[in-house]
């Protein structure tokens, strides 16, 4: 199967998200998509799936040219995509889920069966009778992936699909891809802003930059010239640049969190005798596989789950069984994996979000997003754009941006989940700005790299349970990965 995309515009309102894009995906190949956020790359593939009818240009399918392509037409070519957030129904269970997309009907014993074999071969661990309702954000990816493997894929279409998986499950993603084109016939075009993924996986990678075709590179593929075609020699720089050591706390410091024999009842995951003290300065790192109770303790922490038991204090005030609105008088900011499930509003502008953010302050909204949103976290200058226009890095950069600065303990659940590396970049220096100012940050990602790299103390996760607290000189990838996997035992957990 071969695919070029010629000349392909896309415009949404007055932005031209894909200008005159032209690219071929081959059989047999692993191709990558690479550019920062806003570049038009999810915009180029939705095209391609049949989610978006592109304003100009045209897409064949083994020679044969379409002016656009419908989903049942991308689907009936055998074209399926991964988004970066999933579609699902949350109210109906994850088998019902996975039967469903356009495939044979399937009865429930099929459809559980079928589940587990391609879970088996995944890795991945789904109860076939939740709700999807009570998913993680990535168990939601997983199942998504799941459903696709399923198909008679074609061209599987992959947009992050690494955000919320292990380093053992990646590997095995990888491994299941390039057995997937191994046949010359079927190919894998993954969009991603992870450039050391696509050197190790990819064999060809485009580079889109403000919606052109700014770059084609063939592996192996040159790291330096593929950053500089993304951002430009400049960003280029700040993006392969490697982090500061996390700042450290000063030891005199009264804790700024501390928390006894806390109880928190997340719908998702109950923790039980929770004992943690965060000081200023610091920046704490939560690692763990999805659903391990990591992103339970965050909303625990943030007054969003119910702190049912035990005692919990920030900035010497007592929080537990207070409304969230006590949290956020007490310096407390969440920052959610699910932006538009949990962080924004749809239908309102970006506009509308800082006069939310900052309601004493809604005549300056406009001065405000020029200087927070635009200036500081390079957001896109569309003020009256509504946030689900937005791609979702620039989503999440409108929550960054609206972190009130009085903010004395920031909790972010994959603060970096689809940024680019020059965003990334800029986002840590400004988490360590605020952490050097005396806030702490306490943090789950699920890039083990990413904690090993900014967190001065690491707390393990496994089965709903903290499993080690380790700090930075101790931190050793194998080591925090088999905790997080329940492989190490109880005497290592310790050790």
């Amino acid at each position: 199967m071969d695919v070029a995309l010629s000349h392909i515009v896309k415009r949404v309102g007055a932005l031209v998200a894909n200008d005159d894009v032209s690219l071929t995906l081959r059989g047999g190949r692993i191709h990558g998509l690479l550019g920062e956020n806003g570049a038009g790359k999810s915009t180029l593939m939705r095209v391609l799936c049949g989610q978006h009818a592109p304003d100009g240009g045209e897409i064949l399918v083994d020679g044969a040219a379409r002016a656009r392509l419908t989903p049942d037409e991308a689907a009936g070519l055998g074209i399926g995509m991964l988004p970066q957030d999933p579609l699902d129904f949350p109210p109906l269970a994850v088998w019902e889920n996975f039967a469903l997309g356009g495939g044979p009907v399937l009865t429930r014993a099929e459809a559980r069966a079928r589940l587990g074999a391609v879970c088996e071969r995944m890795g991945f661990c789904l109860r076939p009778e939740a709700a999807v309702a009570d998913l993680t954000v990535a168990e939601r990816q997983h199942l998504e992936l799941a459903r696709l493997f399923d198909r008679d894929v074609r061209l599987l279409i992959l947009d992050e699909p690494t955000s919320g998986i292990s380093p053992a499950q990646k590997k095995t993603l990888f491994a299941v891809l390039r057995a997937f084109v191994a046949d010359g016939q079927r190919l894998v075009a993954l969009v991603t802003h992870k450039l050391a993924e696509a050197r190790e996986l990819c064999d060809e990678v485009f580079i889109l930059r403000h919606g052109k075709l700014a770059g084609t590179f063939t592996a192996p593929l040159d790291g330096q010239a593929i950053l500089t075609a993304m951002f430009g020699a400049e960003a280029a720089s700040l993006a392969e640049a490697a982090p500061p050591p996390p700042p450290r706390p000063a030891a005199a410091a009264a804790p700024l969190l501390r928390a006894e024999g806390l109880v928190i009842a997340d719908d998702k995951a109950v923790l039980t005798d929770v004992g943690l003290e965060v000081f200023p300065g610091e920046i704490v790192g939560l690692a763990g596989i999805s659903g391990g109770g990591q992103e339970a303790l965050l909303r625990g922490l943030a007054g969003i789950a119910p702190c049912v038991a035990g005692s919990l204090e920030v900035s010497g005030k007592a929080l537990a069984g207070k409304p969230a609105t006590g949290f956020l008088a007490a310096g407390v900011h969440y920052l959610p994996a699910a932006r538009m499930e949990e962080g924004l509003f749809a239908g309102l502008s970006l506009l509308d979000h800082v006069r939310l953010a900052f309601p004493d302050r809604r005549k300056e909204a406009r001065a405000i997003f020029a200087e927070r949103c635009v200036g500081r976290f390079r957001l896109t200058n569309t003020p009256d754009a509504r946030a689900d226009s937005l791609s979702g890095g620039n989503q999440q950069r409108l929550l960054l941006s609206l972190i009130p600065d009085d903010t004395t303990l920031l909790l972010a659940d994959n603060p970096t989940r689809g940024l680019d590396a020059a965003s990334i970049a800029q986002i840590w220096d400004h988490f360590r700005e605020r952490a050097a100012a005396g806030a702490a940050v306490v943090f789950f990602s699920e890039d083990l790299d990413e904690l090993l790299a900014h967190a001065g103390r690491v707390l393990v996760f496994y089965n709903r349970d903290m499993a080690a607290d380790l700090p930075a000189a101790s931190l050793d990838p194998a080591k925090v990965g088999d905790l997080m996997t329940g492989r190490a035992t109880a005497g290592e957990r310790a050790a």
